[in-house]
Order: structure tokens, then C-alpha cells, then sequence
């Protein structure tokens, strides 16, 4: 008896501060990525897709209820993947290797088990301290059809040339669309979601 009291006495501070560290991280209202794509329906395979995401440095603490500054920046996460003849599953595959991809702003790192698909972006801070801010884009290497699909990201574009997808609609999957990860295939309600970009390679 008298060990487990010593014991509990020994872990309660470490309990305790695990307690504290969950109650502060939940009290942190996060915000989303703005994100800004090189504005065009139609690209030639001399052009260069830039995207660049931003976001503030600035976090709201509930507990504080005041904004503090966010020295650890979310990453933002989006795909890519060019159409395909439709499939009964599917209209579009991971397609990061149809384009030579240019690092500019931020570090990258690409999705373990399956690079072709995944993007996991982290900005970096800009010299007023205001924004996070990540840059980079995209050479095509083969002519298509592609759309870029963010997790969380709010696309700035007011045009997103929805128009591109009619040509593939599923049969079984009606006004949805299918993006098959290596194999593994997600899907997305077109008219729920306003996170995915289209454009043509000509």
C-alpha cells in the first residue's frame, strides 16, 4: 500500500502537466490557409504553376481571449492528380510526377506511402512577422487535365474552372469525384467542396 501511494505521488506531477499541455493546446482556435494559384484555365508545358499559401502568425487563445503569436506554424496539406478515363471508382490518379516541382518558399516533405499523391507544406515566417507563408510551383512535363485538392486550404481563386471535370463524371459515383492514391481511392462531393483547383496542360 504504502509503495502504490509513493508511486502515485511520483506520477501525479507528470499526469498533471500532461493535463495542462492538452487544456492549452485546446484552447487554441487555429486558422486556415489561404491559398493563391497562378490564375488560368489552360497552361503550355513552358508555364510555371505557381501556389503559394499564407497564413497568419497570429492564433486566438480562448483561455487568454486574445491573439498570441503562433510559434509553432500549422502545415498545410494538398494533392495532385490529373484526369482519367473514368473508371467504376475513379477520374483522377496521384500525378506529382507529371511535373518538375520547384521549391521556393517553405520546406516539403511528400506523403511516406505515397509520394506521387501528397504534399505537406511548412512556411516560413516573413520578415515583419506577420504571415507564414509557403511558395512553389509546379513545370508540366505532359499535357492533361489536373486539379490540385487542399485538406483544409481556402482557395483565393475566384475562378476554380469547375468546367474541366464534365468530361469525367463516374457513372457510380454521380457529381463525384475520385482520387486514387496509389491504389487507395477517396472521395469528394463536388458541390460540398470548394478545396480543389482545375486546370489543362495543353
Amino acid at each position: 500500500m504504502f509503495k502504490k501511494i509513493i508511486k502515485l505521488l511520483i506520477l501525479a506531477p507528470i499526469l498533471m502537466a500532461f493535463q495542462c499541455d492538452d487544456e492549452i493546446e485546446s484552447s487554441i482556435e487555429l486558422n486556415d490557409y489561404k491559398v493563391n494559384i497562378t490564375a488560368a484555365s489552360s497552361f503550355s508545358l513552358d508555364d510555371t504553376i505557381w501556389i503559394e499559401g499564407k497564413i497568419s502568425s497570429q492564433v486566438y487563445d480562448a483561455a487568454l481571449k486574445d491573439s498570441i503569436f503562433n510559434n509553432s506554424p500549422q502545415i498545410d496539406v494538398f494533392s495532385v492528380y490529373q484526369f482519367i478515363k473514368p473508371t467504376k471508382n475513379s477520374n483522377c490518379i496521384d500525378a506529382i510526377d507529371k511535373f518538375e516541382v520547384i521549391f521556393d518558399i517553405g520546406e516539403y516533405s511528400f506523403l511516406p506511402n505515397c509520394e506521387n499523391s501528397q504534399i505537406t507544406a511548412l512556411p516560413e515566417l516573413d520578415k515583419n512577422s506577420s504571415f507564414y507563408t509557403y511558395r512553389i510551383g509546379f513545370k508540366p512535363l505532359v499535357s492533361g487535365d489536373f486539379v490540385v485538392s487542399w485538406n483544409n486550404g481556402v482557395i483565393q481563386n475566384k475562378n476554380r474552372n469547375e468546367f474541366i471535370i464534365d468530361d469525367y463524371m463516374i457513372d457510380n459515383h454521380p457529381n463525384q469525384i475520385g482520387f486514387n492514391s496509389c491504389n487507395n481511392v477517396s472521395w469528394r462531393y463536388l458541390n460540398e467542396s470548394d478545396k480543389e483547383y482545375y486546370f489543362n496542360i495543353e
